[in-house]
């Protein structure tokens, strides 16, 4: 099996990390230590180093000062070229060769570790299918002949194809419509719970990095302001500049974003019941999805079915906005 020959994801820590350019500081002596597995998204407006921070995990950008380490051990005592070819990197612009077909580029680093031609077919064909690119359709193609959102889910294959420790994606779907943003921050929730990668992801949009983020950091003139789940931001921010980024009085919306609605509901005394023609939300939606659909339909409340539609509760709006056992 596939699952059987992954590589076990990597601890990365940042010590007292300082870049410089010239006499400007990008980065200045921050700390981080992201564990084995997580999904950490760094965020913060554009300059203030995360981008940097990225780049420097893998070395595309030397840090000045200060210790990077993956497992322990400090990357410059890594072969620079090993070490990008164990470290899957992900782009904005994607980075695929043009004249190159989508299964030749999803083989690149497993060519460069010098794989048997039969095993990089077999791992081509795993992602391909893994990311749900139909391979006698699509492996023969080449970049150009591909919509953003195809391109981009063979740049994620082609990172992922050596079966790294770690993921690097710098504003990998930043540059795609919404509709097909939001589908790939999906399909990367969807690999990341199989996989189970040690994921470093930038960003500039809050709303991606709460609903992606294991962990968030956030950046501002190349320090970290603060750092933790996106439930401990929005309930605390740091500060205004961190509070502007949740945006402001909109982060009880965003919180609501967050939270499914099986949280809230009062459950169906008796069990599920059969689905009727009343205005119903599933369990897994958000409150956000449902304080819409209230708001559209001017109702107060609703009714709460489960995957094979069966009717299984209630939420009301006063359920919708204020937790059970929360003061009144």
């Amino acid at each position: 099996m596939a699952d059987e020959r992954q590589a076990a994801p990597a601890k990365i820590e940042l010590d007292a990390v300082t870049k410089q350019f010239g006499d400007a500081t990008a980065v200045d002596a921050i700390r981080l230590a992201i564990p084995r597995g997580e999904l950490c998204v760094l965020v913060g407006t554009s300059g203030c180093g995360k981008s940097t921070t990225l780049r420097m995990i893998n070395r595309l950008i030397e840090h000045t000062a200060g210790q990077i380490r993956i497992d322990g051990q400090q990357i410059r005592d890594f072969d620079e070229q090993r070490l990008r070819r164990r470290i899957g990197y992900a782009i904005q612009s994607t980075g695929l060769f043009p004249h190159w077909t989508v299964a030749r580029n999803i083989g690149l680093v497993p060519r460069l570790l010098r794989w048997p031609a039969s095993r990089i077919a077999a791992r081509v064909s795993e992602l391909l299918a893994l990311l749900g690119l139909d391979e006698s359709e699509f492996a023969g193609k080449y970049p150009h002949q591909l919509s953003g959102g195809q391109a981009q889910r063979v740049g994620v294959a082609r990172a992922l194809a050596a079966d790294p420790e770690v993921l690097l994606m710098d504003e990998p779907f930043g540059a795609l419509d919404p509709i097909t943003r939001e589908s790939l921050q999906d399909e990367l929730l969807r690999l990341q719970s199989r996989l189970h990668k040690t994921i470093v992801f930038v960003t500039h949009d809050m709303d991606e990095a709460l609903k992606l983020a294991d962990r968030i950091v956030v950046m501002d003139a190349g320090r970290i302001v603060q750092q933790g789940s996106a439930e401990a931001l929005l309930q605390a921010p740091a500060n205004a500049f961190v509070e502007s980024l949740l945006g402001g009085r909109d982060r009880g919306l965003k919180h609501a974003a967050l939270t499914p609605v099986a949280e809230r509901m009062r459950p169906l005394a008796g069990g599920a019941g059969q689905a009727s023609d009343t205005l119903s939300v599933a369990a897994d939606d958000s409150l956000r999805q449902a304080l819409s659909l209230m708001l559209w339909h001017g109702v107060d409340s609703l009714l709460v079915s489960d995957a094979d539609g069966q009717v299984i509760g209630s939420l009301s709006l006063r359920d919708a906005v204020v937790a059970r056992g929360a003061n009144s």
